[in-house]
């Protein structure tokens, strides 16, 4: 079964280290002592890969493990020696290829602009999507100039509100998983090969095989902006819909620009609170390197 937060979290993890974490094949994009060589923004996106791949080990090795919401000792077990040989260099490989695959669909064939900093991809991709648009949501209600904002650290939502981490679904995390999707295919960019090469090595390395199948599928068929406007069930889904996929790209070309126009129009956004989702955005982003 699709773990949607977890792959979000993988996404926005490698959305962090961007493309040049892909590394040719035998070499070791990951320092061989875990640190002293690659960018931490490389070293965020290996410890979400290494999470995501260690917690389905189990269903990748047909062994028993955990139950939705525990964890068994069997499944303990294997999560730890999933974790031991991804610190290997041979597994450093592997979430290397992870990490880097993910960033080359997201971010396709754009090189520069700039991406989600590894802080706040640390987060985790239901915690900074939420964060971010709680905070642009309460800066609009209260008033502050969006520029204001891009200083100000990622708060934490409180757990009674519609943003909060505790309460977040599945479902939502399905669909801000979609608009993040939509959003980075939006300017036809992604070319149909690459991105065949790219999950079949993900399916290779052992990725989760359903949330391979799920990215073919979606960056197939991406979702319209009338789908993803119609998930949105409160003003504040629809806040956080507009913010993954703001999160996503950087808007620098007509089409990107004019998919996240129609996407707040059909959100209903009214564009002082965009541009604080935006001004919200830019501040847990740096240039790309």
């Amino acid at each position: 079964m699709l773990d949607a937060k977890k792959l979000l979290d993988a996404l926005i993890g490698s959305a962090a280290a961007g493309p040049s974490s892909r590394a040719p094949s035998g070499s070791a994009a990951f320092p061989e002592d875990g640190a002293s060589a690659g960018t931490a923004s490389q070293a965020s996106a290996f410890d979400g890969v290494t999470d995501l791949l260690g917690s389905v080990v189990g269903q990748l090795t047909g062994k028993q493990g955990a139950q939705p919401g525990s964890v068994t000792e069997a499944g303990a077990d294997l999560v730890t020696q999933a974790r031991e040989y991804l610190n290997t260099a041979q597994g450093r490989n592997i979430a290397s290829a992870v990490a880097g695959g993910l960033a080359g669909l997201l971010l396709g064939s754009r090189g520069g602009g700039k991406s989600v900093t590894s802080s706040a991809a640390s987060l985790g991709g239901i915690a900074l999507i939420g964060g971010l648009a709680y905070k642009a949501y309460q800066g609009w209600q209260q008033g502050h100039a969006p520029a204001a904002l891009a200083a100000e650290p990622i708060p934490v939502p409180p757990a009674a509100s519609a943003f909060g981490v505790e309460g977040a679904s599945q479902d939502t995390a399905l669909v801000l998983l979609r608009a993040t999707i939509a959003a980075a295919a939006s300017d036809g960019e992604i070319d149909t090969e690459e991105r065949g090469r790219i999950i079949g090595n993900l399916t290779n390395v052992g990725f989760q095989a359903e949330a391979a199948k799920f990215l073919d599928r979606e960056f197939a068929n991406p979702a319209t902006i009338t789908q993803l406007a119609s998930a949105a069930t409160s003003e504040e889904l629809a806040v956080e819909i507009y913010t993954a996929a703001r999160l996503a790209i950087e808007p620098d070309t007509e089409k990107e620009q004019a998919f996240l126009a129609e996407l707040a129009e059909a959100l209903s956004l009214a564009p002082e609170l965009v541009a604080h989702i935006d001004a919200a955005a830019l501040g847990a982003k740096e240039d790309a390197v």
